[in-house]
């Protein structure tokens, strides 16, 4: 959307350009099966791609959707996934006790199709048939959108008799967000499409254990049964299943979530990150020594 902007820039400066790749446009309409509008931006990121010196994919699978779509562009595609910052409440989450009665699923994200809102709803009467104590919280949404406004919009009729068990939150700021994460005794991404999933990270970061659609970045971040449980993408039984898994064994919960926190600021930390994009940018820009006047006066 700001490739006008960068175009201008690259034609103005005539500097070298890299465009970090976060989704590919006619892989949101075509996998996540959104809506058409998301077709009217794919000419813009076509010209970026073209156009582009470097492009850097967020996962392996995402680097293979770039390559389908946009053959002539694999020698310039790089692998690298986004960061995360660590933080001292994530931190103490790792280790709070948590409630082994009344567990709390938690969505965060956006609520379009792709995210797989249906299938985590269609889930939900399987999960309460065996967990009934279980609660299930979906954060986030458009701004200016109440949450009874979402469950309206969102819930269908059939699911009336568990809506006591079903909270949407609305738009939240992210220390509202982060405060959900701590709350909460699992995380699940049940997306049909997703490059990488910020979520994960920000689930794993706060030693929670997640079930997550093996698909894109949530399938090369987690390692199944390990740091977390993956299901087929839009497999509402299977999905099921692993949430059951999860919400009946705090022991499971701690297990996994602790390992996927380990990870996290093992693997994710921007640190380890930025190094990596900094040695992409390099092979079109190579950096020159540092004055030595600079070093001085720095």
């Amino acid at each position: 959307m700001l490739w006008a902007v960068a175009e201008a820039i690259q034609r103005h400066a005539n500097k070298r350009l890299v465009y970090h790749v976060h989704s590919v446009d006619r892989a949101e309409y075509e996998l996540g099966r959104e809506p058409n509008q998301w077709l009217a931006h794919s000419h813009a990121q076509e010209a970026a791609i073209a156009a582009a010196d470097r492009l850097i994919a967020l996962s392996q699978d995402e680097r293979d959707l770039l390559i389908h779509y946009y053959p002539e562009c694999r020698a310039r595609v790089r692998v690298i996934g986004n960061g995360i910052d660590d933080s001292t409440p994530a931190q103490a989450a790792v280790h709070k006790p948590r409630d082994t009665q009344t567990p709390l699923v938690l969505y965060s994200g956006r609520l379009v199709e792709r995210k797989g809102i249906r299938e985590l709803l269609a889930a939900i009467p399987s999960v309460l048939q065996v967990a009934p104590a279980t609660n299930f919280v979906l954060a986030g949404g458009p701004p200016g959108i109440s949450g009874a406004d979402l469950k309206r919009q969102w819930l269908p009729t059939e699911l009336a008799a568990y809506s006591g068990r079903i909270h949407f939150t609305g738009w939240l700021t992210p220390d509202q967000v982060a405060a959900w994460y701590r709350r909460a005794d699992v995380l699940v991404v049940p997306s049909r499409y997703e490059p990488f999933g910020m979520v994960v990270l920000e689930g794993m970061l706060h030693g929670l254990p997640i079930v997550a659609a093996n698909v894109g970045g949530p399938a090369e971040i987690l390692q199944h049964q390990h740091t977390g449980l993956l299901f087929p993408p839009m497999d509402v039984g299977s999905l099921s299943r692993q949430l059951i898994r999860l919400v009946t064994s705090a022991g499971l919960r701690h297990q996994i979530g602790l390992r996927a926190a380990n990870q996290a600021r093992a693997q994710w930390l921007w640190p380890q990150i930025v190094e990596q994009m900094r040695q992409v940018y390099e092979e079109i820009a190579p950096s020159s020594p540092v004055p030595s006047t600079v070093l001085q006066a720095s």
